[in-house]
């Protein structure tokens, strides 16, 4: 198993490439500092431009701003550019419209990774999961702009049932429980979003007062449906934004260090394991696998069915390939990457005029 280079563009152009992605084996997408979002062909290798994020609105921050971390995500001709550590995004969505700008309100949004996923639901229709604010999270359909979950309460599900139970286990009786009391509203910080593979979950990166990774999964249905917030737990550990991903439809893995959760400084090589939760309403369970040597938590982290192991990659450590079971498969830190797409075996690396497309081969 190798990581070979397949393709090197170099742009001739004054403009900068800020931010990139592989929209299918034969074309990316790209921002560039002008504000032009490219649609480019690998083939052909021409561009198009797409639409611009730059307009005469003002905002009481500035707007999009190009000086910062920006992502972009695609579902077939949908692209979405998103300011990661700002408030704007940007939707452009060619046979329904040109683009249109959403927006959420400034609270922590400089350490807070704006929460946006794409997916599809079971009759094919695209819609946007997207942040409104630090604790409020919206789904939209694409096709009609109509927002599935603009009457859901800010509030947690039975959370005057919990409060009740926690009053009891303090005071051993409800004598002096306020019948009054109104449960407050939903305290977490979303984070990065990841969509299970069969798109009936979604996964939060967020993080929660403390300060802590707190990672939770929601079922997409039941989010749309009922008017209170339920979530499912998968844990709350040092606030190191550790790497995490989908394996299957009910399973996440996600970076852990033993020895880092209590101390910052430490080795990352030493004690480094993998946490695999197998998640259902009704039941939690854990397999952990130690890889030693590999830094599982500062990176970023993806599956790849095709090979049944999990990619790990950062621009600092490299590329690393883990099995199932724990076998390191390759490991190699010369190979920096900004992104992996399992679907396609391709890792991206985008730098100011150039980008690289390197495939994973046997």
């Amino acid at each position: 198993m190798e990581i070979e280079q397949i393709l090197e563009i170099t742009f001739d152009s004054e403009e900068i490439i800020l931010a990139a992605t592989i929209s299918k084996p034969t074309e990316v997408v790209i921002l560039m500092n002008s504000g032009s979002v490219i649609r480019y062909s690998l083939d052909e290798q021409k561009g198009k431009q797409l639409f611009t994020i730059k307009n005469d609105l003002k905002y009481s921050d500035g707007g999009f701003d190009l000086a910062k971390k920006s992502s972009i995500y695609t579902l077939d001709e949908i692209v979405v550019v998103v300011n990661d550590y700002k408030r704007h995004v940007y939707d452009h969505y060619p046979t329904k419209y040109n683009s249109f700008h959403l927006e959420r309100e400034e609270h922590h949004e400089n350490i807070s990774s704006y929460p946006i996923a794409l997916y599809k639901n079971e009759n094919g229709i695209p819609h946007l999961i997207y942040a409104v604010a630090w604790n409020h999270i919206q789904i939209m359909n694409l096709d009609t702009k109509e927002i599935l979950t603009a009457s859901k309460s800010l509030f947690e599900e039975h959370a005057k049932e919990k409060y009740m139970d926690l009053h009891k286990k303090i005071y051993g009786n409800i004598d002096k429980f306020d019948t009054q009391w109104e449960p407050s509203p939903y305290d977490y910080f979303f984070g990065k979003l990841k969509i299970s593979p069969d798109s009936k979950y979604f996964l939060s990166k967020g993080w929660a007062w403390g300060s802590s990774d707190s990672y939770n999964v929601y079922e997409i249905n039941h989010f749309i449906k009922s008017n209170e917030i339920s979530q499912i737990k998968l844990g709350d550990w040092e606030h190191l934004n550790r790497a995490a991903c989908w394996v299957d439809e009910k399973t996440v893995a996600f970076g852990y260090n033993a020895f880092a959760e209590d101390d910052n400084n430490v080795d990352y090589r030493i004690g480094a394991e993998i946490h695999f939760s197998k998640i259902t309403r009704e039941e939690f369970d854990n397999k952990i696998i130690k890889v030693e040597g590999i830094n599982t938590i500062s990176a970023e982290m993806e599956f790849s069915k095709k090979i049944n192991s999990i990619v790990l990659f950062s621009r600092e450590n490299g590329v690393a390939i883990i099995s199932l079971d724990g076998k390191i498969l390759l490991q190699n830190s010369a190979c920096k990457v900004d992104d992996y797409f399992a679907d396609m075996n391709l890792f991206l690396t985008v730098n100011a005029k150039t980008i690289l497309i390197n495939k994973l081969t046997d």
